[in-house]
């Protein structure tokens, strides 16, 4: 009984141990991750506009999926030069997470992966320049995913269906929102598109 009781405590000692050293490299490793997440979303959102030269800052709040996303106004000299947009789409193995910029005709301009888990040599094959490029001066309603031949449209990756489709409808999300927000009279060509 003695023995019993001695490894429990030695075992409760441990686990107090170990939860005093985690909340104390958490207190302290933490203000440093939000930084270092902080500086790479601003680099991330400067890639999408680097022809605007005052800060890009949040214009508001947009939802899908049941998440938060953000939508911004890059100006030059208080002009606007771009609008962006946070967003994600659910593919295969997880949700991937965007960035969308489109000019001030609501074209897009840019779109920039910032995360996924999608499967290695399948899905992970959407951040390529070749498929993101085709997103390059579409408007909302040519963001359609095709599974074969288009130039007009998004060719779907062969083999990565799921995944292609989770960052057209991601995209298309976004330009939707951005269409709301600054659009007017392009609102009509956007109906029905929001899933």
């Amino acid at each position: 009984m003695k023995e019993m009781l001695k490894i429990t405590l030695s075992l409760v000692l441990i686990f107090i141990g170990a939860g005093l050293i985690m909340g104390v490299t958490y207190k302290y490793t933490s203000p440093l991750r939000f930084k270092a997440e902080k500086r790479e979303k601003e680099e991330a959102l400067k890639q999408m506009a680097p022809d605007a030269t005052d800060p890009i800052v949040a214009a508001g709040k947009w939802t899908t999926h049941g998440k938060n996303f953000e939508y911004y106004t890059a100006t030059a000299s208080a002009k606007p030069v771009a609008y962006i947009s946070s967003t994600a789409g659910k593919g295969y193995s997880s949700y991937i997470q965007m960035l969308v910029s489109v000019d001030t005709d609501l074209k897009i301009r840019d779109v920039k992966i910032l995360g996924h888990a999608e499967t290695p040599g399948l899905g992970d094959q959407v951040e390529e320049k070749s498929f993101i490029d085709q997103f390059k001066g579409k408007s909302l309603p040519d963001i359609k995913l095709i599974k074969g031949e288009t130039k007009e449209n998004i060719q779907a990756i062969s083999g990565a269906t799921i995944s292609s489709r989770a960052v057209t409808n991601g995209v298309k999300d976004a330009v939707q929102t951005l269409v709301e927000k600054y659009g007017a009279g392009v609102k009509t060509a956007a109906q029905g598109v929001r899933k």
